[in-house]
């Protein structure tokens, strides 16, 4: 069997993202909001499951199996 042959494509024009000048301040920023974020929204997890609940994350409740007592 004879091997296939490849086709080439035209390679597309390469584009740029218009470039965007950003100072240490506001680079500074845009992390402390973006870690303010991530951090409320740990907390706010840990809020939910602080119960000792063993959530899954998706509201509802894991099923834990009851202890028995040894006989």
């Amino acid at each position: 069997m004879p091997p296939k042959r490849r086709t080439t494509r035209a390679t597309p024009a390469t584009t740029t993202a218009p470039t965007i000048t950003v100072t240490d301040a506001q680079l500074q920023a845009l992390i402390d909001r973006g870690v303010a974020a991530a951090l409320a929204e740990r907390d706010a997890s840990r809020s939910r499951d602080s119960d000792n609940s063993h959530g899954l994350g998706t509201g509802g409740r894991r099923k834990v199996p009851t202890q028995r007592e040894c006989t």
